[in-house]
């Protein structure tokens, strides 16, 4: 079970009696150890609350579900058998909108630049050549069409162009 981090939660436990391994223990005071993601075990005190016939809620607080990792509960009693639980904190749940920094927006847009057009891939025919042709300098001179980088001096890609006669079309520079 995931659980978010730093999110007050509730938890149920069913504690067995020692004597049958069976039945649920009642009227138990609980003794909970925590350990955050593969630390040490310690004492901590969530709101016990006996729920009926064994079972316990136990309310988490935002300082029980703090650390991201294992959450492990190792819960005891006088009279019933040791139980254990092991949650995953996560930073969100699934489902849950993110949002994203202004880094790691920049960082999604340059990655999409950097996608093939063919799809599933990096590299080879890109998004960032296809939108240099409709924005950059290009140059249209012995057949060859140059696609220059952004500061439209340094060539980016080029391609063989075949002219008419009546094409004067020699250079596009939107600078």
């Amino acid at each position: 079970m995931l659980v978010k981090q730093s999110t007050a939660r509730n938890l149920l436990v069913f504690m067995t009696q020692s004597a049958d391994h069976v039945s649920g223990l009642t009227g138990a005071s609980l003794t909970i150890t925590a350990s955050k993601d593969g630390g040490a075990f310690g004492s901590i005190s969530p709101t016990v609350t006996e729920r009926g016939s064994g079972w316990y809620s136990l309310a988490l607080t935002a300082s029980h579900t703090d650390t991201l990792g294992d959450l492990a509960l190792h819960i005891t009693a006088s009279s019933a058998d040791p139980a254990d639980l092991v949650r995953q904190v996560v930073a969100a749940l699934p489902g849950e909108s993110v949002a994203l920094t202004a880094v790691d927006t920049a960082a999604v847009a340059d990655k999409l630049l950097g996608r093939s057009l063919a799809g599933g891939a990096d590299g080879g025919r890109v998004v960032r050549d296809a939108l240099r042709a409709i924005r950059n300098k290009t140059e249209l001179a012995a057949g060859t069409l140059t696609v220059y980088a952004e500061d439209d001096s340094t060539p980016a890609w080029t391609a063989a162009v075949t002219q008419a006669t009546r094409d004067p079309l020699t250079a596009i520079d939107p600078a």
